[in-house]
């Protein structure tokens, strides 16, 4: 596989981006898959397509030999942007793709003047949030409810733990 290029998504990559979705965290293949822990589809097309429309997001693409294989998005609201739809490619994880989608993100923000970047993680995904640790991200001790129908979850009580790393420097 040739180094992988990031870009901006453009409506062309929906179809592919919710197969990576879908694959990354619905499918038994990747590290990063919530198969067990969550059912139900992770996104849909029409969600992909508003992010790439809404001004204060910046949806990223990996793309190697003509095939997009990870992707992620941040929103910015004044010097905070929240980071999510963070997926690679199965068959392309644990080389350098996803760090390489992640410090694209941070470069964009920091160049926008934004000081924190937040990802949410669901509990019980230690290895996750372990990763993030890994990158800068720093455990708040808040949490957030899981934000669609509780019963798409294993555990109908779990949350988001909130994880902000520092873009100030």
């Amino acid at each position: 596989m040739s180094a992988p290029q990031i870009r901006a998504a453009d409506a062309a990559d929906v179809p592919r981006i919710l197969e990576i979705v879908e694959a990354a965290y619905r499918g038994p293949g990747g590290w990063t898959t919530e198969e067990g822990l969550v059912s139900g589809a992770r996104t849909d097309a029409s969600e992909v397509r508003a992010l790439i429309a809404a001004p204060a997001v910046a949806l990223l693409v990996a793309e190697a030999d003509g095939r997009v294989i990870g992707c992620c998005y941040t929103e910015r609201a004044g010097t905070r942007a929240e980071f999510g739809l963070f997926a690679v490619d199965p068959a392309a994880q644990a080389g350098g793709i996803g760090r390489a989608l992640l410090e694209a993100q941070v470069a964009l923000l920091r160049e926008a003047g934004v000081l924190e970047l937040e990802i949410h993680v669901l509990q019980g995904r230690d290895e996750l949030n372990a990763w993030y640790q890994r990158r800068g991200f720093v455990p708040t001790g808040a949490t957030h409810p899981f934000p669609l129908d509780p019963s798409a979850l294993a555990d109908p009580e779990a949350r988001f733990d909130v994880l902000v790393r520092d873009l100030s420097h």
